[in-house]
């Protein structure tokens, strides 16, 4: 009887970040199907914060942090966000509430969920992010709406998309 685990079909270690992402949702997609899981969300958001520790510079703010994600080189606090979504799907979609305000500007990325292509990334300014933000009360949050962040902010896509086309790289250290 074999008492070592489960053994892994491939080389892991051979396959580029976004082949593991690819496979990864290959298995979320066979877990979906046998009724053990509901979401799709993780890794995403560490993913997400990666991308912008890249793309802004600076360090990954401690777990722990409450109210940003990044620490820029020049003392900018980015707060990150990201969500998964289906091209098809036209229901009202939510980034994950805001309940603290402490940051100086948040960073919105919108990842396709069958293939984890960037699909579009947005900068807005705290003060813009309480514009566009609908208070939940029995959460004590603030609501953000994927169709509000799409219409706010400055684009950057272009700077996301060419970090993320880079992921396999080593990070730059400063």
């Amino acid at each position: 009887m074999d008492t070592t685990g489960p053994r892994m079909p491939f080389a892991p270690t051979a396959l580029s970040v976004r082949e593991l992402l690819a496979s990864y949702v290959a298995v979320l997609d066979e877990l979906t199907r046998r009724g053990v899981i509901r979401t799709r969300n993780s890794p995403l958001g560490d993913l997400a914060e990666t991308l912008a520790e890249r793309a802004y510079g600076g360090t990954l703010a401690p777990n722990s942090q409450k109210s940003y994600d990044v620490l820029t080189m020049d003392n900018r606090r980015i707060q990150v966000k990201a969500r998964l979504v289906d091209r098809l799907d036209k229901r009202t979609q939510n980034f994950s509430a805001f309940r603290s305000w402490d940051f100086d500007s948040a960073v919105f990325l919108l990842f396709d969920t069958n293939t984890y292509d960037l699909i579009w990334a947005r900068e807005l300014e705290c003060d813009e992010v309480q514009t566009i933000g609908r208070r939940v009360e029995h959460t004590n949050s603030s609501a953000i709406l994927i169709r509000n962040v799409a219409a706010a902010g400055k684009d950057v896509t272009v700077l996301f998309s060419l970090v993320f086309g880079a992921i396999d790289e080593p990070a730059e250290q400063p």
